[in-house]
């Protein structure tokens, strides 16, 4: 059984590369370069302007005008985003991560001190208040908490490693990351919150709690989610985007149009594709968002079900590595920490990629490692280079 041992308390402390977990490492640069890509096609000048929208459509979609001369192109950010992910994942491998245990506390008072600057002077995008603007520079403070949480929530959970099994710990935890779940929910951002309690999920899990325990608790919270909507709690945009995806034609100007262009974009690839930068839907700019939470789109229409498939194996092979980490480190604070960090991922892909597809509501998930965006590429290079510092150090 794993168990929590002291920070520098054997050899294998002592940092190397070697010890690296390489097939990790090179799956998620893999996954950012075929973004970076993506993104290029997926940011070219559009060949035709969307006709027949409503206005009101018109109104809720980005229109993606040519970057003007001055301007830095979104690739060309996503590759500097990318050499910052690799060298943050190389610089968390050379430290010990047992050592942030000692810095819980800290960690965790910073994580909500952050959230609340965020609603105090945040910017606001696409209706939720969620940027922290420093000069040139915009960062998505949630996605970072995410890995905040995941670090306290390891460290929280390793120190009750002998009362895992009890319902009582199973709710301490969850009260325990409830403040930075209001947070983020206040912005409001409902899927980073969800993102947030799938980390929760993750460590319990893998920590070797009751699933009775975890099923009781998300039973309850299934039925406060449905008595939220009965009543009324829930903000219009967010039942809007229910009803869109029950109903795309319910409500087209909140997620029912774009549903439908997803559709038609991944069903136009065919088997092979339409090929690199030829994608009809992605040119005309019909898929609002297809650089961000629709790029699978991109991928579908450009190289069809071939390749639609290959990045659904990349990111299982992903899922694979990061699960076997935590089934193979000698230290619980470690199991917990590639847990948590397994099921984050693991909700990111489920929920971006079936929302593309219509078997999951739109929540404005980005897709890891792909997406464009450098607050959640940095965060999930983050969360890699925490578990290539267990490879490095703790392997049974």
């Amino acid at each position: 059984m794993a168990t929590v041992s002291a920070p520098f308390s054997s050899p294998t402390a002592r940092a190397s590369l070697f010890g690296l977990d390489w097939p990790l490492l090179l799956v998620s640069i893999f996954l950012a370069v075929w973004g970076v890509f993506t993104i290029v096609s997926a940011t070219k000048p559009a060949i035709v302007a969307p006709q027949r929208v409503s206005a009101s459509i018109s109104a809720s979609i980005s229109s993606r005008p040519a970057p003007a001369a001055s301007k830095i192109p979104d690739s060309t950010k996503q590759i500097a985003f990318v050499l910052l992910g690799i060298a943050a994942i190389l610089g968390l491998a050379l430290v010990d991560y047992r050592w942030l245990m000692h810095v819980q506390g800290w960690i965790y008072g910073l994580n909500i001190a952050i959230l609340l600057l965020v609603l105090a002077i945040g910017r606001e995008v696409n209706g939720a208040k969620s940027w922290i603007v420093i000069g040139p520079i915009s960062l998505q403070m949630a996605e970072f908490s995410k890995i905040a949480v995941l670090v306290c929530l390891a460290a929280f959970l390793a120190r009750k490693q002998e009362k895992i099994g009890e319902l009582k710990v199973v709710v301490l935890s969850l009260l325990y990351i409830v403040p930075p779940l209001l947070l983020i929910l206040k912005q409001p951002d409902f899927g980073t919150m969800l993102a947030t309690l799938s980390i929760w999920f993750g460590t319990l899990f893998f920590g070797g709690a009751r699933l009775k325990h975890l099923g009781a608790v998300a039973l309850v919270g299934i039925l406060l989610f449905a008595g939220a909507w009965k009543v009324g709690v829930l903000k219009p945009h967010q039942t809007a985007r229910l009803a869109s995806f029950l109903n795309p034609d319910a409500a087209p100007e909140v997620g029912g149009y774009q549903l439908k262009q997803s559709l038609i974009a991944i069903g136009g690839g065919q088997v092979t594709g339409q090929g690199w930068g030829n994608g009809m839907q992605n040119q005309a700019r019909y898929v609002p968002e297809n650089q961000t939470d629709f790029i699978f789109t991109v991928v579908a229409e450009e190289f069809g079900f071939a390749g639609g498939a290959l990045l659904i194996l990349a990111y299982g092979f992903l899922l694979f590595r990061t699960a076997s980490l935590a089934s193979t480190s000698e230290n619980y604070f470690g199991v917990l920490l590639c847990g948590g960090f397994t099921a984050l991922l693991a909700f990111h892909c489920i929920i971006n990629l079936g929302m593309t597809m219509r078997v999951m509501p739109i929540t404005g998930v980005p897709l890891p490692f792909f997406s464009y965006g450098g607050s959640s590429f940095l965060a999930f290079s983050l969360g890699i280079g925490l578990l290539q510092s267990v490879s490095v150090r703790c392997r049974r």
